[in-house]
């Protein structure tokens, strides 16, 4: 397994903050959430990405994954509205772009939502419709998409790893896959095992975080255990530590020297 930290936590600092630290640690590679300030899709110039590049691999490091602010912003290529739904696919059309440019080739995409009191069936067609123009483009690009659930107080589309199971075969798409979030599984009341059955090799990235989006440990899940099922069923894919909590804000660099001793303690990773 490939272990990565995300710079989520950092959003109160520059990005050059988290390439200094993500440099001096064990880790060599990142998974990069963009976001306003420090890296905006919607909006960010042809000089900023080029900066963006240059910062990266000056420090040696690579972009494992990319993580497009997906809940925060008026994001959502599952909506009935139609205005909504197409910015949501250009917007994913320059994260893949975005990727392309960083050579990396795994951009997470989590699911939208319909209206609540409108059909859920109207919402799954439009995923699904949604889903498929980007795979199209992401094949041009050699970039996969990484499809992630939500928790039901988010989403009426995906939920369980059995919804990401059926959409991915109903989008046909070779360049799409599914993810897991243990923060979204473990509240759905489902398991690795459910996971690992359902997706097999279609299950390609997880975001490795204890409940509430904490650093391992920092919670009451058992991701020790969590980590033996992933090898149990024997899981080679991409992890990355997505934190969010607002308790990291203040001193986000102690997350990655956490993130990096539960590892130690924990598994044979960093043997």
């Amino acid at each position: 397994m490939k272990f990565a930290p995300m710079n989520y936590h950092y959003l109160r600092y520059s990005l050059k903050k988290f390439l200094d630290k993500v440099e001096q640690s064990v880790f060599n590679s990142i998974d990069l959430y963009c976001s306003a300030p420090q890296f905006n899709i919607f909006d960010y110039s042809l000089f900023s990405l080029l900066e963006l590049e240059k910062e990266i691999r000056r420090r040696d490091l690579s972009v494992m994954a990319m993580t497009p602010e997906n809940c925060t912003y008026p994001v959502n290529f599952c909506t009935q509205d139609r205005g909504t739904r197409e910015s949501s696919i250009r917007y994913y059309q320059r994260a893949i772009d975005t990727a392309e440019f960083l050579g990396c080739h795994k951009v997470q995409i989590s699911t939208g939502f319909g209206y609540f009191d409108q059909s859920p069936e109207d919402a799954w067609k439009y995923c699904r419709d949604s889903l498929q123009q980007l795979g199209a483009y992401c094949e041009k690009k050699n970039v996969e998409l990484m499809l992630e659930e939500l928790k039901v107080t988010t989403t009426n589309v995906l939920i369980k790893s059995s919804d990401l199971k059926r959409m991915i075969e109903e989008t046909g798409s070779s360049h799409i896959h599914g993810m897991v979030d243990l923060d979204q599984m473990t509240y759905a009341e489902e398991s690795i095992d459910d996971y690992m059955d359902n997706l097999g090799a279609q299950l390609v990235h997880v975001h490795f975080n204890d409940r509430g989006h904490t650093v391992p440990g920092d919670g009451d899940y058992p991701m020790k255990k969590y980590y033996k099922d992933l090898k149990r069923r024997g899981y080679e894919g991409t992890i990355s530590f997505e934190i969010c909590d607002r308790r990291y804000y203040c001193d986000p660099d102690k997350v990655i020297d956490d993130i990096t001793e539960w590892l130690r303690n924990n598994t044979t990773e960093l043997s």
